[in-house]
C-alpha cells in the first residue's frame, strides 16, 4: 500500500491550509513509452471521481485515480528538506512481485461470496450493500459502500467494528480492509 511519511504528510497539510477548503490533492500515475509519469495536483473535491480511491490522513485525505493505484502499492512519498532546496521524493519500497493469479482469484471468489451471504443481508436491513472492488498485493481488502450506506454517518463504524471483524475472522490473511467509498449524503443515506 502506499506509504506517506510524516515528512510528506505535514508538508501536504501545510500546503492546503493555503488553499479554500474544498481544495484536496489527487494522484494521478500513467504508464507512456515504458516510462511512468506522475501528477499531484490540487482539485476541487467536486471534482473527485467516484472511483477514487480515498486515504484519510489524521487532518486531510489524498484521493487516488483507481487506474493509477496499481502503480503506487509500493511506493513510498518523503519530503525531502535541504538548505537549498525541498522536493517529493517518490521511493520503491521493493520490487514488485507478480502475484499467484489463482490465489488471489480464488480468495477474491470466496469473499465475493462471503460478503453476498453474511455481510450484505444486514446491510440491507438499512438498504445498503459493498462491493470488494480490490485485493491488494499486500492483502488489504478495498471495498466499496452503496445504496443506504453510501453517505452513511455510521459508515465508518459499520466498517471497523462489523465488516472488518467479520472478515478478518473468516479470511486470516487479510491485513486490514478499507473503505475507498466517495460519501456523499444522499436521499437514500441511512444516517
Amino acid at each position: 500500500m502506499l506509504q506517506i511519511t510524516e515528512a510528506a504528510q505535514k508538508y501536504f497539510l501545510n500546503l492546503l491550509s493555503n488553499k479554500d477548503i474544498n481544495t484536496c490533492i489527487r494522484i494521478l500515475v500513467f504508464k507512456k513509452n515504458n516510462l511512468f509519469k506522475g501528477n499531484i495536483s490540487f482539485c476541487n473535491i467536486k471534482k473527485i471521481k467516484n472511483d477514487d480511491i480515498k486515504l484519510k490522513f489524521n487532518k486531510f485525505s489524498i484521493f487516488i485515480e483507481i487506474n493509477s493505484f496499481k502503480f503506487l502499492e509500493n511506493v513510498k512519498i518523503d519530503f525531502i528538506q535541504k538548505k537549498l532546496f525541498s522536493k517529493l521524493e517518490f521511493v520503491i519500497l521493493k520490487k514488485k512481485y507478480k502475484k499467484n493469479n489463482v490465489k488471489i482469484k480464488d480468495l477474491k471468489k470466496n469473499i465475493q461470496i462471503f460478503i453476498k451471504n453474511v455481510i450484505n443481508p444486514k446491510l440491507l436491513l438499512h438498504g445498503g450493500f459493498i462491493i470488494l472492488k480490490e485485493i491488494t498485493i499486500n492483502n488489504i481488502l478495498l471495498l466499496e459502500f452503496h445504496g443506504g450506506c453510501q453517505g452513511c454517518a455510521m459508515s465508518q463504524y459499520t466498517l471497523k467494528n462489523k465488516i472488518e471483524k467479520e472478515l478478518l475472522n473468516n479470511f486470516p490473511s487479510i491485513k486490514g480492509v478499507y473503505d475507498i467509498t466517495l460519501h456523499k449524503k444522499h436521499k437514500f443515506s441511512y444516517f
